[in-house]
């Protein structure tokens, strides 16, 4: 009698965990992971392909975000803020080679250590 080993079985579970949770955010937009260390982002209105962070020149603060659209979108509204503020409206967005390219300063910078979800809304 042939017995799988335990390792394999719990090996099996967390890829069958993981495959799971991924499929619970497909209806969302798929941004790339990125190192400021928060993990969630919210975008409604429009589909993101991009999203990079500019911190302060010490690190200790997040300044400004830029996204990059699918599609033509320079002339609705963009806006986006961290955690439960209130959103900032974002610079008019430029469009080149099918996607569109939005900046969005922060009016507040937002501490890096306290971000942890960021927000985004296009109408």
């Amino acid at each position: 009698m042939k017995r799988k080993p335990l390792s394999i079985i719990a090996g099996l579970a967390v890829v069958g965990a993981i495959a799971a949770g991924g499929a619970a955010f497909t209806a969302s937009n798929t941004i790339p992971d990125t190192v400021m260390g928060f993990g969630t982002s919210n975008i409604t209105g429009a589909t993101a392909t991009s999203l990079t962070y500019t911190r302060s020149p010490d690190g200790s603060h997040i300044i400004s975000a830029t996204l990059v659209f699918t599609g033509d979108i320079h002339t609705r509204t963009v806006e986006a803020g961290f955690n439960a503020n209130a959103l900032d409206t974002c610079d008019p967005g430029v469009f080149a080679s099918g996607n569109t390219t939005v900046d969005c300063t922060m009016s507040t910078p937002e501490p890096t250590a306290g971000a942890t979800t960021f927000n985004v809304a296009v109408s």
